[in-house]
């Protein structure tokens, strides 16, 4: 029993080695998560802390994540965050941003936006849109940005994401973290974000977490999201949608999470 509970503990090293891994320069990775509960003017959500709070300790402990967390931040907060990530990030940085909160999208502007905990309804001076989130991406130095959206971010796709059967050995991950990408998860609904059917979290974040404590070694973005997909649509109404953000700087690279030794 030893023997073989170490074989397993080591096996994601040997991965590692055979796929040639050690001599790709993944560079540092921070994240921004964002998780409002407490809305001033707007319905309260339950877990929607609860999944930031879950999202930056997998990120930190497991992935070597330098993590900023918000919780409960207004507009100011959230722009404030943008523009010091714009001042100190550079191309050897990795940026993940988690959002869990209420969306909106204005169907007839086909805009999309995030709703601080300052936000009112109809009033769109607190609200922070996808326009300004894709210009936040990019002006960003940062090689590879990933956004998780647990709420709506519809309106910045433009197609869905290629999940097939791809082989990932050493020139793949090595492609990958060479080329830029900026790309988003989006839980998919128009309807402010699901809050219940995970448990303490949204089904959105415990299909996340679940994931990223499942992988062993290196998982690119639209591995990620093939593996959470199917279970947010079973917990919930929502379908999942992955894409590069338009606009945003994306040049066919994808985001790459490498699992601390």
């Amino acid at each position: 029993k030893a023997l073989k509970a170490r074989k397993t503990a080591e096996a994601p090293k040997e991965s590692k080695a055979a796929d040639g891994l050690a001599d790709i320069d993944f560079g540092n990775y921070h994240a921004l998560v964002i998780g409002i509960n407490n809305y001033k003017n707007l319905p309260k959500l339950t877990t929607a802390i609860n999944d930031a709070k879950g999202v930056a300790k997998v990120l930190k402990d497991e992935y070597g994540f330098k993590v900023t967390t918000l919780i409960d931040p207004d507009r100011l907060d959230i722009i404030d965050a943008f523009d010091e990530l714009k001042e100190t990030l550079t191309d050897e940085d990795n940026l993940l941003i988690y959002y869990a909160g209420h969306g909106w999208l204005d169907e007839d502007a086909d805009r999309g936006y995030w709703l601080p905990g300052d936000a009112q309804s109809n009033r769109r001076g607190r609200w922070v849109s996808n326009a300004t989130i894709t210009d936040t991406l990019r002006g960003l130095s940062a090689k590879h940005v990933l956004v998780l959206a647990d709420s709506c971010y519809s309106g910045t796709l433009t197609r869905a994401a290629d999940v097939g059967t791809r082989k990932r050995k050493g020139d793949y991950w090595k492609k990958m973290a060479s080329k830029w990408a900026r790309v988003a998860i989006t839980s998919g609904g128009l309807e402010p974000v699901a809050d219940k059917g995970g448990g303490e979290n949204s089904p959105f974040a415990k299909a996340f977490i679940d994931t990223l404590k499942d992988n062993g070694s290196v998982m690119d973005g639209t591995t990620l999201f093939s593996k959470m997909r199917r279970p947010v649509m079973v917990a919930a109404e929502q379908t999942p949608q992955y894409s590069d953000v338009r606009n945003a700087g994306h040049d066919g690279g994808d985001f790459l999470f490498v699992r601390k030794k």
